[in-house]
C-alpha cells in the first residue's frame, strides 16, 4: 500500500522555512502545486491501494477533489511527524498491507518508478527501503511489517534523520535497501536548485510545480514571488 503524508496548504503553515523570501501565501501556493503533482504521479501505479493521511483534520473537504479521488483518505494523528509516520503505517497494516511505501509531497523528483522501485526492494526481502533526500533526511520510507521504534525520537528537519534510521535498522538486525538520492525542497537554497534541475532536463516532471516556477519568475506577474 502507498501512504502520502500532506498538509493542507494552508499559508502560515507549510513551506515555512521558505518565508522569506517567499511569503506566506506564496509557499502554500508552491506546496499546493508540489502536492498535487505528487498525487497524480501516482495515478500510474496499478494494483497499489493509496491512502491519504492529511492534517489538520478540518481540513479534510480540501482533499475531496477529484485529483485525490483514488487515495482512501485519512486524518494524521499523533503528535510529532514520527508519531503521526508510525500510525500512519500502523494503520495500512492493520487492514491488511504486506508492503507499505510512504511518501510526501516535497520532493519534485520523486516518480511512480521510483515508488515501484521502493516495493520491488521490499518485494525481494529488504525489511526497509529509504529514499535519502540530499539534506540528510528521506523522501520515503518504506517498510515490511511495522516498526514504530523506526520513527520514535528522531530529530526531524535535520540531517541525522537518515542515519538515525539507518542505525535503528542495524541494531534491529533489518536489511535494507537505500534508492538514488533526490532533493527535497524546504529552504530557499532547495528552491534555486529546483529552478537548475528542471532546466536541465528535456521532460521534466511535475508540470504544476514548473508552472508555478515560471510564473513566479516573471517580474510582471501578479503571482510574483514575494507578494
Amino acid at each position: 500500500m502507498l501512504i502520502l503524508m500532506c498538509k493542507a496548504p494552508i499559508p502560515g503553515k507549510v513551506k515555512t522555512r521558505l518565508c522569506p523570501p517567499l511569503s506566506p501565501r506564496r509557499a502554500a501556493e508552491l506546496y499546493t502545486a508540489l502536492l498535487e503533482d505528487a498525487a497524480e504521479e501516482t495515478m500510474s501505479l496499478r494494483g497499489v491501494r493509496r491512502y491519504l493521511f492529511f492534517s489538520p483534520p478540518e481540513s479534510k473537504a480540501f482533499f475531496s477533489s477529484v485529483l485525490f479521488s483514488g487515495f482512501s483518505l485519512l486524518e494524521q494523528a499523533g503528535g510529532d511527524l514520527g508519531e503521526r509516520m508510525a500510525h500512519a503505517i500502523s494503520e495500512v497494516f492493520a487492514v491488511g498491507a504486506r508492503r507499505a511505501v510512504m511518501i510526501g509531497a516535497d520532493c519534485p523528483a520523486l516518480t511512480a518508478g521510483r515508488i515501484r522501485s521502493a516495493f520491488a526492494e521490499l518485494s525481494r526481502g529488504a525489511d526497509a527501503v529509504f529514499g535519502p533526500a540530499e539534506d540528510g533526511g528521506v523522501y520515503l520510507v518504506g517498510l515490511s511489517a511495522p516498526a514504530p521504534f523506526m520513527f520514535r525520537g528522531i530529530e526531524w528537519s535535520t540531517p541525522a534523520v537518515l542515519q538515525s534510521m539507518l542505525t535503528r535498522c542495524r541494531n534491529a538486525c533489518m536489511a535494507y535497501a537505500l534508492l538514488p538520492a533526490e532533493s527535497d525542497v524546504d529552504t530557499p537554497e532547495d528552491l534555486a536548485a529546483l529552478r537548475e534541475w528542471l532546466r536541465a532536463r528535456s521532460r521534466p516532471p511535475c508540470p504544476r510545480t514548473r508552472g508555478w516556477l515560471k510564473a513566479c519568475r516573471r517580474p510582471s506577474s501578479p503571482r510574483g514571488c514575494a507578494s
